[in-house]
């Protein structure tokens, strides 16, 4: 049951899950069977692409990173060193006043 909140389950249902899942977790065998479902899924790259999509987004700047990972991939080397040295200039000079004071 989905709310229009966002929320995928009501509290009730979360607390029952929560205590299924310890049950679940105190018994080794049982631990490893959902270690080895869990490796068995996480071996789909695709799996692990939504999985990092979905992290990004839940993040609230995956677009933006996304157009300024592609736009630096897409920059020559000898650019992105002197967008650096530009970008961090300021910092350095700043360093060199207070050490000659």
């Amino acid at each position: 049951m989905t709310k229009s909140g966002g929320w995928k389950h009501s509290q009730e249902t979360c607390t029952k899950i929560a205590a299924t899942r310890r049950e679940q977790l105190r018994d080794p065998a049982e631990r490893s069977k959902i270690s080895e479902a869990t490796k068995a899924r996480m071996a789909d790259p695709a799996v692990r692409q939504r999985i990092r999509e979905g992290m990004l987004k839940a993040s609230g700047s995956a677009d933006e990173l996304r157009a300024l990972r592609a736009v630096w991939r897409a920059t020559r080397p000898t650019v992105r060193k002197r967008f650096l040295a530009e970008l961090l200039e300021p910092i350095c000079h700043s360093g060199r006043e207070d050490d000659q004071s």
